[in-house]
């Protein structure tokens, strides 16, 4: 699908958070939960189904308003209109958004919204401002019509580069000039980072950013028509695109590219700030800076440790790292630290730290004793959708902060003696980045409603607006009539003039306005600009007490946090406002732009639009492609055979409830297969049922030889069996990191053996004479299964196995009827980190078949694998060498007949990069090295006589890779525990345990 990131989290720095989709996703795994029943209802305008629940209807109306724009605006452009109704579903907040089902996986905190590929749904969040709303809205909108086009020229969008289609979407939905990407371009151009048309496909270069940049070049330089020729091209490859509908080699397009970017030196400054947490340090994102009173410690929000991004407190001189705060990958409760669009802050005492954040689904507000004195104390708010930017008044009684309510922000102040939350303003406008005045009187924040017309949907900057406590009135800080932004409001410690970072020249800086004079300074002349990890996320923070500033700036490709002394900031010089930008001159509107400053095109005239109850009925959501193929079963021992397969999925509109059916045929009975499974996951219970009949064979479980002069005659014998069941499921999400699971049902197991006898001639070595036989097995089985199951899951995964937190399981399984058992499987798997880059991994594992009939032949065998548990070890070469090269018989079944294993496994696995840097550093293609050593025992106790047991042990080392999202592990094994021992070489496809 594609999504729109408000972040670049797929930079190549936090990628490693995206580990490998392991076979074991059901098994572990961290859990979507649906903390709210969201009542969902749909309204219609003339092109678009747009699917919501009460709570977000005000603003809901409002974006059906822009949709018709945007559809107007890109059915021209285009020259494309939609045969079918586009689908949107809005969330009124982005943890609403992230229990979504229509995305089956995860949804991170970065995702600002997706267009999923089967029915090209767009799913997305309201988010702080109308205006960034609106843009996301395009950005979606725009790869619906790019996967419309497509498929009318039997194309698919989704093989297209992320460049290519999400620099598109920005281009659409932004226009050709745009101050956070210039300053991404800028940085790259100083530094030496360019990329070549090639290398725009390379995933170091943000897509969103770049791809955006380069497809503003072709919109100046070839006209806006150019975008629908290269959608519609039939070139082969998008390179060739470009040079078919430009006339251009590639390299032209390059170098052409390069130079139309200006090249610009920054100003000298009077002051310079000093950079104090940097790359240096191994990370990339330092961003959200809050300084103490005093000015000697920050606190700041970074992936150094590249777990995830957590909460640092910092010596505000020398840079120097003094404890990590709050880790939320060691902390499965915090979802987020609301990094985008928030930053903490300090109370006037420098003893209590406050930040925004996500426990289990729930907006928070979390108080840190910075001293380490007393506990966390975090306070949930209930009836918000999302916190940002606390901020303290003077007296420490009372925070303000930003929240999203309705699918709107707007400001609140929480009392910690009472409890109560006050709402301060209650509009459509965009209200952002709260600070209370030293005289608790004023609070300044960031807003739109001086640049905004609701009524024509016409959205401009941010502006800093001053909130007199009192009467609740608000005016504006300046009477600038510059288009550029201001956000991140600050007092200095008078409370007699006020920072805050603004773009009127086209770069963001940190300014200064001196409330009596009006006066502004220029405090910053930053290359890059003072930035966060969006355009309007904090990114500044000054001392309460002395004065002193931190910042975060964007230099080199990276996020850092700079100081200066409140002396410096002072002296800066005085600065008219709105200066004419260094980056652009404006010229000829191009199309695009003509559209996107119309704001009438397309707008309907009022949000009177028709609603009705949401439509749940189950519908075919997808037809799997039917698969015809041939094969040969039992390696080359029963025959070719034929094989299809079939399914269908229906669901309702928001993939709440799913019906599954599939069906495989062939010329063999083997391949006869049906499964019909259906699941509601409408709440934190999903629940369901699942019946159908499978087959299974157990290959080669005996085996037999007769040598003579003349023949060699080999008998293999296939287990064989065929499973009916039914069942009802049910799941219990607790939490996104536990999670308790639950089954019961019956099944009929029946059972059957294959021996295929094959005769082969001694002189010639071929084959003389093939049978294949079918014998009757045991009486079928008829079971009444129970399951229970508890899961907990904290493991933070690397891009080859995990590297931290724990993984518990303890599954019973009992079994009533025609046989009486229980299965119980417990498995416990630590990950430390002693040292960095290294992680001690150790997997203890019990599996037990206990009960009556617990030793049945008929049950199937517990342990159908032993390579993937002690390597070294596979079923077929251990059963043949107990057996010897000699033997007459040998039977697999009977080697491995243990009804109960335990098995113990130790790894020390750390990145190949990351030894050398001392950091998880993996690189392009991540590579660990690994040493371990595993060990297992099989038994069975029988009454009144000896146990039967046996042991596998082994040691080795090796290598792990991960080679597009395939992890092949390769390692030498020295196992101990078979008749011949000596090195060997094993290979797995599989993540680390």
């Amino acid at each position: 699908m594609f999504r729109c990131a408000t972040v670049f989290v797929s930079l190549a720095t936090i990628t490693m958070l995206l580990g490998p989709r392991s076979a074991e996703a059901q098994y572990f795994g961290r859990n979507k939960v649906q903390t709210a029943r969201l009542d969902f209802r749909t309204l219609q305008t003339e092109h678009f189904d747009i699917y919501y629940y009460p709570e977000e209807e005000q603003v809901t109306r409002q974006a059906a308003r822009m949709a018709e724009r945007w559809y107007a605006r890109y059915s021209q452009l285009l020259d494309n209109t939609f045969t079918h109704r586009q689908v949107i579903v809005l969330y009124a907040s982005h943890p609403d958004f992230t229990q979504t089902n229509v995305s089956a996986g995860m949804v991170d905190e970065g995702t600002g919204g997706f267009t999923e590929r089967i029915k090209s749904r767009v799913v997305m969040p309201f988010t702080p401002g109308l205006g960034e709303t609106d843009h996301v809205l395009g950005h979606e909108l725009a790869h619906a019509f790019q996967i419309d086009i497509a498929k009318r020229e039997h194309q698919n969008a989704f093989e297209l580069p992320g460049w290519f289609i999400e620099g598109m979407a920005e281009y659409l939905s932004l226009g050709p000039s745009n101050a956070f990407t210039n300053m991404w371009l800028r940085d790259a151009k100083r530094h030496h980072r360019l990329p070549t048309i090639e290398q725009l496909d390379n995933p170091r270069y943000f897509p969103y950013r770049y791809g955006h940049a380069f497809w503003s070049y072709l919109g100046e330089r070839f006209g806006d028509e150019i975008v629908g020729r290269l959608l519609r091209s039939k070139a082969r490859g998008v390179v060739a695109r470009l040079e078919d509908a430009t006339g251009k080699t590639r390299d032209e397009l390059t170098r052409d590219w390069h130079e139309s970017i200006p090249m610009e030196d920054g100003d000298d400054l009077a002051v310079t700030p000093r950079a104090i947490v940097t790359s240096a340090d191994g990370g990339r994102v330092h961003v959200a800076p809050a300084i103490s009173p005093d000015g000697r410690r920050i606190m700041f929000v970074s992936e150094r440790d590249r777990l995830s991004l957590d909460l640092f407190m910092a010596d505000a001189n020398s840079g120097e790292v003094m404890k990590k705060v709050i880790s939320t990958a060691a902390d499965p409760h915090f979802d987020s630290l609301q990094y985008i669009q928030s930053a903490g802050a300090w109370d006037a005492t420098g003893h209590r730290f406050v930040v925004a954040a996500l426990i289990d689904s729930t907006p928070s507000l979390s108080i840190v004793d910075t001293n380490g004195a007393s506990p966390r104390r975090d306070i949930r708010v209930k009836g918000l959708g999302e916190i940002y930017n606390p901020s303290w008044s003077p007296d420490g009684r009372q925070i303000v902060f930003s929240a999203m309510k309705g699918g709107l922000s707007d400001l609140f102040v929480y009392s910690l003696a009472d409890g109560a939350v006050t709402q301060l303003t209650n509009d459509a406008y965009a209200d952002l980045h709260p600070s209370w005045s030293p005289d608790g009187r004023t609070i300044a924040f960031a807003s739109d409603r001086f640049t905004t017309s609701l009524g024509e949907l016409q959205f401009g900057a941010v502006r800093i607006a001053l909130l007199d406590v009192t009467t609740k009135i608000v005016r504006p800080l300046t009477a600038s009539a510059d288009g550029g932004k201001q956000i991140s409001p600050q007092w200095t410690p008078d409370g007699k003039a006020l920072y805050y970072v603004a773009d009127a020249d086209g770069v963001s800086n940190v300014y200064r306005v001196e409330l009596a004079s009006g006066d502004i300074r220029r405090v910053t002349s930053e290359p890059g600009g003072v930035s966060g990890i969006t355009a309007t996320s904090p990114a500044l923070a000054v001392a309460s007490a002395s004065g002193k500033l931190a910042f975060s700036a964007y230099r080199n490709g990276r996020y850092e946090i700079q100081t200066l002394e409140q002396a410096s900031a002072e002296n800066a010089p005085v600065v008219t406002a709105g200066a004419a930008t260094r980056t652009m001159t404006p010229g000829r509107l191009g199309r695009l732009a003509q559209l996107l400053s119309n704001a009438h095109i397309g707008l309907p005239a009022n949000a009177e639009f028709a609603t009705s109850k949401y439509d749940d009925r189950l519908r075919v959501e997808s037809i799997a492609e039917p698969y015809v193929g041939a094969a040969v079963g039992g390696g080359g021992m029963v025959g070719g055979v034929l094989r299809a397969s079939f399914g269908i999925t229906f669901s309702d509109m928001l993939r709440n409830r799913q019906l599954q059916t599939m069906v495989r045929v062939g010329t063999n009975k083997d391949d006869y297969a049906a499964q019909v499974a259906y699941l509601n996951r409408k709440g934190r219970l999903n629940w369901g049922f699942i019946g159908g009949f499978v087959p299974a064979r157990f290959i080669g479980a005996k085996r037999s030889i007769i040598r003579s002069p003349e023949l060699v005659t080999q008998e293999y014998s296939n287990l064989r069996y065929t499973h009916e069941f039914a069942s009802m499921t049910a799941r219990y999400n607790v939490s996104r990191a536990t999670r308790f699971e639950f089954r019961g049902g019956a099944r009929r197991t029946g059972y059957g053996w294959q021996t295929v006898t094959r005769a082969t001639s001694m002189t010639t070595r071929k084959l003389v004479t093939q049978m294949v036989q079918d014998i009757p097995g045991a009486p079928a089985v008829y079971l009444a299964e129970m399951q229970a199951a508890y899961v907990r899951d904290t493991a933070v995964l690397g891009p080859t196995s995990p590297v931290l937190g724990q993984r518990v399981r303890l599954d019973i399984e009992p079994a009533f009827g025609g046989l009486t058992f229980a299965d119980v499987r417990l498995d416990v798997r630590r990950y430390f980190m002693p040292v960095r880059p290294a992680t001690l991994a150790v997997r203890l594992q019990h599996t037990g078949r206990y009960g009556r009939d617990s030793r049945d032949a008929r049950l199937t065998p517990l342990l159908l694998g032993l390579q993937t548990l002690v390597r070294g070890y596979d079923l077929s070469t251990f059963a043949a060498q107990q057996c010897g090269r000699m033997a007459t018989s040998c039977s697999t079944i009977d080697q491995l007949s243990g009804n109960r294993f335990a098995v113990a496994n130790v790894e020390v696995r750390a990145p190949l990069l990351g030894l050398l840097t001392g950091n998880l550093d993996y690189g392009r293609t991540p590579i660990e090295a690994l040493i371990f050593a595993d060990g297992a025992m099989l038994w069975t106790p029988h009454p009144n006589e000896p146990l039967e047991r046996d042991r596998f042990s082994s040691v080795g080392a090796g290598v792990r890779a991960n080679l597009g999202g395939f992890v092949l592990e390769t390692t030498g094994v020295r196992p101990f525990d078979k008749p011949r021992n000596g090195w060997t070489v094993s290979f797995l496809i599989r993540p680390g345990f």
